[in-house]
């Protein structure tokens, strides 16, 4: 399980950080010549927070959710990596700000709620696809 979850960290990673540079490339309304720099804060950043913070949780998502059956756990655990990735966003700008995040909600929250939320997702489904693929691979070799 392990080895799977930092595969599925990597693909993470990889797919993540150019989709998170572009959506903030939206966001501010830049040009493509500001997307390097874009995708390069995204991943100083995103990478080690979703190592540190992304792998833990999934692995809580799969001990969790282990009793169900399989559409039911796709969901459950869709639901335990949102739940975690915005509230992990909506913690640090409580310790980090002293203001009410529903009332008092700027542009710089938004970046890391949208990059949050995205990760998680993407991180969802790579572990799902990672799943699925050594599951197959797993019942061939035995």
């Amino acid at each position: 399980m392990f080895k799977r979850k930092i595969l599925a960290f990597i693909c993470t990673a990889i797919i993540s950080v150019p989709i998170i540079g572009l959506v903030f490339m939206f966001i501010e309304g830049s040009t493509l010549t500001e997307l390097p720099g874009l995708i390069a804060f995204t991943s100083i950043y995103a990478i080690p927070v979703t190592l540190l913070f992304g792998i833990p949780v999934s692995i809580l998502s799969d001990k969790m959710n282990n009793r169900f059956d399989s559409n039911k756990r796709v969901f459950f655990s869709l639901v335990v990596h949102l739940f975690f990735s915005t509230s992990f966003i909506v913690l640090l700008i409580l310790i980090l700000d002293s203001r009410f995040i529903l009332t008092d909600f700027n542009s710089f929250d938004l970046y890391f709620l949208v990059a949050a939320t995205l990760i998680s997702f993407i991180g969802w489904g790579m572990d799902e696809i990672l799943r699925t693929y050594f599951r197959k691979t797993q019942k061939t070799f035995y």
